[in-house]
């Protein structure tokens, strides 16, 4: 049966497992439907009921473990949660005698780690180290002895289709030196296909699809003898997670696809820049981190053209001061109440823009939030219906002012958003995924840059910038103009040339 949204199945598998409490596939599903709709604490039952009845599967004690609220009521919930997470990841990791069960349902757990403001490296190992250690070992692959063949770079991902993560890596893929190098396109076999994946694949020297069984998959990546494999957002689907845990390739990269340390020792380098990563930042990786000159993404410059939509298409008011957060619900930290609060207190006139959430139960537990922590931000808030890219870009130009959300900030739609001019207001923190936005300004040289370091100066900067039309139409003319004539190059370093002494299998 097909459900057109989450919240139609939950009475379904409600009822399913009601009729036959015992049927594990019944509440492991259930289980990861309330995970979704930000249920926690019935994840949790389900999860446990299923782990009741195989307790040694590490696939459903995973899951049991990794219940964190998509949109949490409060700050201390969300680190009640997190909390309880790291002491699961610990019993875990006592047990030596889990058993793999692939045909157990199967996420990616740790990424929601990423939306608080911690260091998680050592969570991260620890899970990495648990996945690895129910894994069938393989002969770690050896370099080529060919002594003339081209270095062969094979880039996987399940997200070479219209997604972000696609638009992130295009401009690297494209902009490489393929005369000098052969460089391998790998879709996951369940990675759809549209005209962006043929735009990547004819960039490529080869396509290939992995099979869907796991040793299948294996093998076809050992029997292509890659130098180099870079999983350009590990961490974004449980089958890359798992074919991480091996030595695929002598080299094996990860990057800013995700924002955040794979845990994996069989990972040997994070390619990020030095623009945006903190002079102490190897601390938060496990891998050897790379730091690019530039920014860690060539956004292709064709694909930021936006068309011109005004106000009245998005049915906004045409007068008034439009303050708009555009990010998904999950990254909005309940810290953040306090700020749209402040700013709504002192800045009578704001209106607040957001686009609802693909779960709509998500933007309902964010409104019920507000309604708490920040009423008055509640009163002034439109919720828009999500947008397509370029609507999505033609929506951001139209607004006053962006806020980035702090602790997990604007990613590939910074540059996006960038193009059109309009401030985004960036909380600078200490990891890399809350430093794109003040790293990028640094690059491009913006002055007067809108990049605060607490929660305390960025509501008195947002503020500021609302009082001040005539600082906001300079930042944005030289927002513009910066951005559009900035043309990054982002070369990987030709790290098949290095000693391969201190790589880890």
């Amino acid at each position: 049966m097909l459900f057109r949204s989450l919240e139609q199945a939950l009475p379904c598998l409600e009822r399913a497992v009601a009729l036959e409490p015992e049927h594990l596939a019944s509440q492991s599903a259930l289980g990861h439907l309330c995970r979704n709709l930000s249920l926690p604490e019935r994840a949790i039952a389900h999860h446990a009921q299923a782990l009741a009845l195989e307790p040694d599967s590490l696939t459903l004690a995973l899951n049991h473990a990794f219940v964190l609220p998509l949109v949490a009521t409060g700050a201390a919930e969300q680190e009640r949660y997190r909390q309880r997470c790291l002491a699961a990841l610990d019993q875990l990791a006592q047990r030596h005698d889990w058993r793999w069960c692939p045909e157990h349902l199967f996420t990616c757990h740790p990424y929601y780690l990423a939306y608080s403001q911690h260091n998680e490296v050592t969570s991260l190992m620890r899970y990495a180290e648990l996945l690895a250690s129910t894994q069938t070992a393989i002969p770690p692959v050896q370099a080529s002895a060919e002594p003339e063949r081209r270095p062969r770079l094979g880039f996987l991902s399940g997200f070479f289709y219209e997604h972000s993560h696609a638009r992130a890596f295009e401009g690297l893929i494209a902009g490489l030196e393929h005369s000098r190098l052969e460089t391998i396109l790998i879709h996951l076999a369940t990675a759809p296909s549209d005209a962006v994946s043929e735009r990547l694949g004819q960039a490529c020297s080869r396509v290939v699809r992995l099979p869907l069984r796991m040793a299948e998959a294996i093998d076809a990546l050992v029997a292509l003898e890659l130098d180099v494999l870079f999983f350009t957002d590990l961490g974004m689907h449980p089958q890359l997670s798992l074919l991480a845990t091996r030595r695929l390739a002598p080299i094996q990269l990860t990057g800013w696809g995700v924002p955040l340390t794979s845990g994996q020792p069989c990972i040997d380098y994070y390619i990020s820049a030095a623009a945006v990563e903190r002079a102490d930042a190897q601390s938060h990786y496990s891998e050897e981190l790379v730091r690019l000159s530039g920014l860690p993404c060539s956004y292709p410059s064709r694909l930021l053209s936006a068309p011109a939509l005004g106000r009245e298409h998005f049915l906004l008011p045409p007068n008034g001061l439009l303050v708009g957060c555009l990010q998904p619900m999950q990254k909005l930290h309940p810290d953040f109440d306090a700020v749209l609060e402040a700013i709504a207190v002192a800045v009578p006139e704001v209106l607040f823009v957001f686009v609802c959430d693909a779960i709509p139960t998500l933007t309902e537990r964010f409104l019920e939030r507000l309604a708490g922590s920040a009423p008055q931000a509640l009163e002034r808030c439109l919720m828009l219906a999500r947008q397509d890219r370029q609507s999505f870009m033609a929506l951001a130009g139209c607004l006053d002012l962006l806020l980035d959300p702090p602790y997990f900030g604007s990613g590939v739609s910074f540059f996006e958003v960038a193009h059109t001019g309009t401030p985004l207001l960036t909380l600078e923190g200490h990891f890399l995924r809350n430093r794109l936005v003040a790293g990028a300004y640094r690059l491009i040289g913006l002055e007067d840059a809108p990049v605060v370091q607490s929660l305390a100066e960025y509501a008195a900067l947002a503020q500021a910038l609302l009082r001040d039309g005539a600082r906001r139409l300079r930042l944005r003319q030289e927002l513009r103009q910066r951005a559009q004539a900035h043309r990054p190059r982002w070369k990987l370093p030709k790290i098949w040339h290095q000693p391969r002494m201190g790589i880890r299998t």
